[in-house]
């Protein structure tokens, strides 16, 4: 295995007016520190970069400390990608330049880029926590949210997504830097670098895929999601080399400080997205798709959804013809007395007889007196003979028969 030089042995050679070997960085200016007047170079697990200037436009080169990761075809492959899927504007374009500086006696190559003006996300972050912009940080969120969508529908996966990969311009854009080991489908099929990512950001055994930024991808935006709802979170679980979460909070049961942080906010969108992470800390999770199809909306079980109101039918009335009204007007019959029709006093006379007339009427007293009047004439006309007594008896007849008469009349 070639060993490559060290960041120290870099910055040796870039102090040297001869160290650029290749022409089109020969006329680069590298930026000197204010204080110590020399380059530093900003290392990472796999390269250093310095910043250089080529006619008043700030560049970035890019020097291998690791040989797993570093090919002209690699990096011309990504290359023709990014400008092919329109990604120029959320990627720092790298540009392959062999025999590129001297270091140790020997060329070694180098990555040309475009340099990223802007703050690391976690010095950006941090100062919008000391600010308390919450609304800089939920835009910041949904920024974050659209940037992995956008490169994941464009067929790229970064791979090292984590918070020193993402710079942040003065727009609130966002660029991605450092590709040792991303992924396009033009390296299926060949072996994965040895890179596997940030810790804090990546799951235990994570593949090397089209898929493999979904996971971390979603560890930040869950992070930008909870400060932008509760800042105080950052004082407690920013250690410096995360956001919130750390791989410790990425194992079961879920209680530590960052989980318990999360729980109190109390929103709902905080929540869904953290059941969506602890889902994806199951062991032997392995992403299948990009992070807009794992946080897009869920139906709930039919035991949980709303009952769904059912429009009315409009009832059909029978509608009958109206009646000819009756050539005469009818004349209801007299309500009897005691109250109306509707009252309980006479629905309780209603089909009773009138009490008959106890009164004595004349007629009946005539027929007494007709009566009285026979059985007086006939005793009398035995006591007195046959003249007297014959007398009364006709009499007696003749007013009887008068008042029968007289009743018939007032009766018929």
């Amino acid at each position: 295995m070639i060993r490559y030089p060290t960041p120290e042995e870099y910055m040796k050679a870039v102090q040297r007016a001869d160290c650029f070997v290749a022409d089109e960085l020969r006329g680069l200016e590298l930026v000197v520190h204010p204080v110590y007047g020399i380059p530093m170079p900003a290392a990472g697990t796999s390269a250093v970069v310095f910043k250089a200037m080529a006619r008043g436009e700030a560049q970035a080169l890019r020097f291998f400390t690791r040989d797993d990761v570093s090919s002209s075809e690699r990096y011309g492959a990504l290359h023709a990608h990014f400008t092919s899927s329109g990604l120029e504007s959320v990627v720092a374009l790298p540009r392959w330049v062999d025999n590129g500086i001297l270091v140790n006696g020997r060329t070694w190559p180098a990555v040309r880029m475009q340099w990223a003006e802007g703050h690391t996300l976690n010095r950006h972050v941090d100062e919008l926590v000391e600010r308390a912009d919450t609304g800089s940080l939920a835009a910041l969120a949904g920024t974050w949210r659209d940037l992995v969508t956008r490169i994941q529908r464009a067929g790229f996966a970064h791979g090292d997504l984590q918070h020193g990969n993402v710079l942040v311009g003065r727009d609130g854009g966002l660029r991605l830097v450092d590709f040792d080991c991303s992924w396009i489908a033009r390296f299926s099929g060949t072996l994965a670098p040895s890179e596997t990512g940030h810790r804090n950001y990546q799951p235990e055994h994570r593949p090397w895929g089209r898929w493999m930024d979904t996971f971390s991808g979603l560890v930040i935006y869950l992070s930008l999601l909870a400060l932008a709802k509760d800042p105080s979170g950052w004082r407690t679980c920013y250690t410096g080399e995360n956001l919130l979460l750390r791989r410790e909070d990425f194992q079961p049961p879920f209680t530590t400080a960052a989980w318990a942080h999360l729980a109190a906010i109390g929103d709902p969108q905080v929540d869904e997205a953290a059941q969506r992470l602890k889902e994806c800390c199951t062991p032997g999770w392995v992403a299948a798709s990009g992070l807009a199809d794992l946080l897009a909306p869920r139906a709930k079980p039919w035991w949980e959804r709303t009952p769904t109101a059912v429009a009315a039918q409009p009832v059909q009335v029978a509608v009958q013809a109206p009646r000819p009204a009756p050539y005469f007007t009818p004349v209801p019959p007299p309500q009897p007395r005691g109250g109306e029709w509707w009252t309980p006093a006479h629905q309780t006379m209603r089909n009773v007889p009138p009490p008959p007339d106890k009164r004595p009427t004349l007629a009946s007293v005539f027929v007494v007196a007709a009566t009285v009047g026979i059985i007086l004439g006939l005793v009398a006309g035995y006591d007195a003979g046959a003249g007297p007594g014959a007398f009364f008896g006709v009499v007696g007849t003749l007013f009887a028969i008068t008042i029968g008469l007289i009743r018939r009349n007032r009766s018929g």
